[in-house]
């Protein structure tokens, strides 16, 4: 990555139980002008053995670039 372009920094992590969540705060962090990082995962549900999906989105001080050199 070029030297003048800065790393954003992480500002939250937040999980979320439905990827419906997940977009709305997307969406808000897009009004703010902040970036995103997401990803989903499945992890066990606490008093059985089903999987269930949460979503992870990590708010950012800035849009990610990327150097395409």
């Amino acid at each position: 990555m070029s030297d003048d372009v800065a790393t954003p920094q992480l500002l939250s992590t937040n999980i979320f139980d439905s990827a419906a969540e997940a977009i709305e705060a997307i969406g808000a962090a897009d009004v703010l002008g902040l970036g995103v990082r997401v990803s989903n995962r499945l992890v066990a549900e606490d008093e059985s053995d089903e999987l269930v999906e949460e979503w992870i989105v990590e708010l950012l001080s800035s849009v990610p670039t990327t150097d395409e050199e």
